[in-house]
């Protein structure tokens, strides 16, 4: 298998040493000519003018009607001339020309045109506590500046005035003659009134009073426009509306109503599923869900899964807002059947979790869990268990998209003692730490996504026997070590022949207390609905309770992805890399919902 060593290889330098230079190297990323820009004596607005021409370029459904470069460079001159003024420069001179199907732009920016005098008109008893702008007079005319100069006036006045609307305009008068301009500011007139009644109109099944709750407008308060775009997001952050309208009425003696009209959304949805990997076999699901279950947000979920190698029914039920608004309430019963080459497990599990948000990007989370599990190893040994359990979890998640990712990172810790109630009494700590990050390559045709996954797990406090074989770790599969059986890496025995002149073999995974797994994916979106996916992945289970990533298996492959209005539809083909005689297969296909990390 050294050629796949190779091709890894290749790919691992392809994708983090120059995305961006192998995009250039392929005919197809680069359909547009090259351009140069030459700005006489200022480096900094030069090399701000080719990012901004780049990324009008990729941005722009005209551009690709001009087969003629010198078509491309009479509308881009155009593009540099109002690029120009945004940035103070009303008397530029732009020369472009052609060679060899390239473009130079040679630029003459001019002198830069300064802010000769700014005045805020708005009514006196506002004006007087007003902190001032973000320019001031002799700063260069530079168009988001001014712009800024708006949404600071419409802060002001939206924190300190009971305004009905708040409308703020501008108007720059260019002075030619003298390189400069004349900025006014201009507040509409506009009555001061407070809140009268609030209604909420529209709901079928939704408890009126919980979600007038959510406004937090309360009569008699002054009047704030900004409030109602709040009030109306948390609206639609309750998942139970699918469209939010406002309506505020004419005033009356200072007064106005607010009306909330709001679009109930569909509260029930029934879920099926299918999916196929070649250690696991086809499998199906069927889930039904309700999020209004008690009028107020409660949703329960309920969910079966079947393939040759689990069954699962599971019954979710969550309570959001539980006891405060940034804290939620899960319930969950599961059944399940297991049947793998390391054991056989039968087990119910009934359990609670409270999570809470502390921050924007971070969740705590605490819980307790009972289950009662019959788990018999190979070689015909029967244990039952009643473990109890309380998980203690910590997640920081700052990306776009749960399920296709393309920025930010995750960092999820769980810690989880366990206790058997029963004979044995054992008591262990399984604790798990996974870690993904993403980053995309934007300015480049096709915007590849350079993906990352690492994990490791440890138990410690019990001999490797003593842990329950469906507790302990193992590796390999779609969610872990793609290219080999699922649960197929990790220490195995050896069995002793039972004739005198036979063989001594491996026995089956016999699970460990260590797990160390890394993976890396290359992905393209190479249309609207079409993308394509390399990887390679690593990882394995030790029996010590030490992750190391010295030993580990290597698989590597390329997928398909198509994408729907809810997630990727994922087809993997992996290769393992370090293929065991009489063990591994030469590849394996994986075809599920969603991308593998």
């Amino acid at each position: 298998m050294s050629y796949l060593r190779v091709l890894t290889g290749f790919f691992l330098a392809a994708v983090l040493l120059g995305p961006l230079q192998v995009a250039r190297a392929i005919p197809f990323f680069d359909q547009l000519p090259d351009f140069t820009v030459r700005v006489e004596g200022d480096r900094q607005l030069q090399e701000w003018l080719e990012e901004q021409l780049e990324e009008l370029r990729k941005g722009s459904n005209v551009l690709e009607n001009y087969e003629d470069p010198r078509d491309v460079a009479r509308y881009e001159r155009g593009s540099l001339e109002r690029l120009l003024r945004s940035r103070g420069y009303y008397d530029s001179n732009i020369r472009e020309s052609v060679s060899d199907g390239d473009i130079l732009y040679r630029i003459e920016p001019g002198p830069r045109y300064l802010i000769k005098s700014i005045r805020v008109e708005m009514p006196s008893q506002l004006e007087r506590g007003f902190g001032g702008l973000p320019l001031r007079v002799g700063d260069p005319l530079v168009a988001t500046k001014v712009k800024e100069g708006v949404s600071v006036i419409e802060q002001y006045l939206n924190d300190n005035a009971c305004l009905l609307n708040v409308d703020v305009s501008y108007k720059a008068t260019v002075i030619h003659s003298e390189a400069a301009a004349r900025l006014v500011y201009r507040v509409a007139p506009s009555p001061e009134v407070v809140v009268g009644q609030v209604y909420v109109e529209g709901l079928e099944s939704v408890d009126a009073g919980f979600l007038r709750d959510k406004l937090k407008i309360e009569s008699g308060e002054c009047f704030k426009r900004n409030q109602l775009d709040a009030a109306q997001l948390r609206l639609l952050r309750t998942n139970l509306v699918a469209g939010v309208g406002t309506e505020v009425s004419e005033p009356y003696g200072g007064v106005v109503d607010i009306t909330f009209r709001v679009q109930e959304r569909k509260h029930r949805t029934v879920k099926l599923g299918v999916g196929y990997t070649s250690s696991e076999g086809a499998g199906v699901s069927a889930g039904w869900e309700h999020r209004n279950v008690f009028r107020r947000g409660e949703k329960i979920d309920i969910e079966s899964k079947a393939n040759p190698v689990q069954q699962s029914l599971e019954a979710r039920l969550l309570v959001p807002r539980f006891l405060r608004d940034d804290q939620g309430l899960t319930g969950q019963v599961e059944l399940s059947n297991k049947e793998v080459d390391a054991y056989t497990a039968e087990s119910l599990r009934l359990g609670a979790v409270i999570s809470r948000d502390l921050s924007k990007h971070r969740t705590a989370s605490v819980g307790a869990e009972l289950k009662f599990s019959e788990v018999e190893e190979d070689g015909g040994i029967t244990e039952n268990y009643s473990l109890l359990a309380f998980p203690l979890g910590l997640k920081w998640d700052t990306t776009d998209n749960p399920l296709d990712a393309r920025k930010g990172a995750t960092a999820a810790l769980e810690v989880k003692p366990y206790l058997d109630l029963g004979d044995s009494g054992t008591s262990f700590v399984r604790s798990i730490a996974v870690a993904t990050g993403y980053h995309t390559f934007a300015e480049t045709r096709f915007e590849p996504t350079l993906a990352l996954r690492i994990k490791a797990g440890v138990i410690s406090g019990a001999d490797n026997f003593d842990v329950p074989a469906d507790e302990r770790f193992y590796a390999g599969g779609g969610g872990s070590v793609r290219g080999y059986d699922y649960q197929a890496l990790g220490p195995r025995r050896l069995i002793e022949p039972e004739e005198p002149d036979g063989e001594p073999r491996l026995s089956d995974p016999i699970g460990g207390r260590a797990l160390s797994e890394i993976s890396l994916e290359g992905r393209l979106r190479i249309t609207e609905k079409w993308g394509g996916v390399l990887f390679v992945d690593g990882g394995n289970a030790y029996l010590d309770p030490e992750p190391r990533f010295d030993s580990l298996f290597w698989g590597v492959g390329f997928g398909v992805r198509y994408f729907t209005s809810f997630a990727p539809v994922r087809f993997d083909v992996a290769f393992p890399l370090d293929k065991r005689e009489d063990l591994d297969d030469d590849f394996q296909v994986y075809v599920s919902l969603g991308q593998a990390f």
